[in-house]
């Protein structure tokens, strides 16, 4: 009886369930369907078209123009918008808000004329009559740059060099020729909003080849192609494993703790935000921090790559203006304390580069932090003499911050071994 009893309670609790269950699927349902019914935005009020806009005013620039108007009297007037297409197809639909009398159009390339039609919106969505409105954008800034493209040839590749006038985001891409099949394929492509750019096509070899170059914006509007050729100058990569550190100052404390020896310059690891895989120096005094390397060989030096403290790109001891000395005198090399006289003129005067320009206490943008991470190129002047140690030192106050100490993360070096 008592198990009877128990069924049957246990059969009422399960009829229960699937009632309440069966209730709150149902009113889900309701209110799924109400809310997905429901419309977005403000209701229409009314089916009145606005006034149009009046008296449309353009001002011209390159790959675009900006158009003022007067604004129709309208107490619901929510939006202008401008309906037109770009040379490769797309079809745009710029609004502005009510609260503006002005609106800007870009991504158009050679200069000619173009249209787009001015469209008033209320807060019922009503169209006015469109506005038809002539534009002739000046030529984009990709033509500006190409043509001010300059090359000159380097030891392994070459160096390009533009003007970017308007500091707008341009790529600008390199293409190399297979002579076999006449084909080009992209070999490097730099992005840059700077004004002045300087960059370096690097890795190629010593044979007579084909190059191409041109521009593009964020509109996907491309320059014409310049084609050129030229023959880089023999360099190889120097192979470190002959490397190894010299003595130094005392008083130039190496923070061991902190980062790793001398021999992470030449470690081939790069770790993001690894700080034990940076060599880090502080000189307490007055005289700039500076170590010394045996490259274990003899070499005509043409360029080396610096890849500084991740964490501090820009900042802090990362070294900003610094220089490097050559030596092939060993007892010169091995003393710590000799002096710049002994070592003779530089083999190298460096400054840093920081594409957006801006000072140490900002962090890097992240145009700052692809240069950086991809390493900063020093090149040396063909009249250096080869040698076989060499010493970096940062200038009085030459960090980013402005102190006497340095910190790096990589060291990596191009040039001709001198039997």
């Amino acid at each position: 009886m008592n198990n009877l009893k128990l069924k049957d309670m246990n059969n009422i609790c399960i009829n229960a369930i699937r009632r309440w269950s069966l209730r709150i699927c149902s009113v889900s349902l309701v209110w799924l369907f109400a809310c997905s019914e429901a419309p977005i935005g403000q209701y229409p009020t009314d089916s009145t078209p606005p006034k149009p806009v009046s008296n449309p005013h353009v001002v011209n620039f390159p790959g675009g123009a900006s158009i003022t108007y007067d604004l129709p009297d309208e107490t619901d007037l929510l939006y202008v918008k401008a309906n037109f297409v770009l040379p490769n197809g797309t079809k745009q639909d710029l609004k502005v808000s009510s609260f503006s009398n002005t609106l800007t159009v870009n991504g158009f390339a050679r200069s000619q004329e173009y249209k787009l039609q001015l469209i008033a919106v209320d807060k019922s969505q009503n169209e006015s009559v469109p506005v038809e409105v002539s534009i002739h954008p000046e030529d984009a800034n990709i033509y500006g740059v190409r043509q001010s493209v300059n090359y000159t040839v380097a030891r392994g590749g070459f160096n390009v060099n533009w003007e970017n006038a308007n500091n707008e985001d341009i790529t600008v891409f390199v293409l190399k020729k297979n002579e076999g099949t006449g084909n080009f394929s992209l070999i490097e492509s730099f992005y840059s909003a700077e004004k002045d750019v300087q960059k370096s096509v690097r890795g190629l070899d010593a044979v007579e080849t084909t190059f191409a170059v041109f521009a593009r914006d964020r509109y996907n509007n491309n320059s014409d192609t310049l084609q050129f050729q030229l023959e880089p100058l023999f360099e190889q990569f120097i192979d470190h494993s002959t490397f190894a550190g010299m003595p130094k100052l005392p008083a130039h404390t190496e923070h061991t703790t902190w980062c790793g020896p001398m021999s992470v310059l030449w470690d081939d690891v790069l770790v993001a935000g690894a700080v034990a895989r940076t060599v880090y120096y502080i000189s307490p005094g007055t005289v700039p921090a500076y170590f010394t390397i045996d490259l274990g060989i003899k070499v005509k030096l043409s360029r080396f790559k610096l890849f500084g403290r991740e964490d501090y790109y820009f900042r802090l001891h990362n070294p900003r203006d610094f220089y490097i000395l050559g030596t092939n005198d060993l007892s010169v090399a091995q003393d710590p304390a000799s002096t710049d006289a002994q070592w003779g003129d530089p083999l190298l005067n460096c400054i840093s580069h920081r594409p957006s320009g801006l000072s140490f206490d900002v962090v890097a943008t992240p145009e700052d932090y692809a240069y950086a991470s991809a390493g900063e190129d020093f090149e040396f002047p063909e009249e250096a003499p080869a040698v076989r140690y060499i010493r970096i030192k940062v200038r009085g106050n030459g960090s980013w911050s402005g102190t006497n100490g340095m910190h790096l993360a990589e060291l990596r070096f191009w040039g001709e071994p001198i039997n």
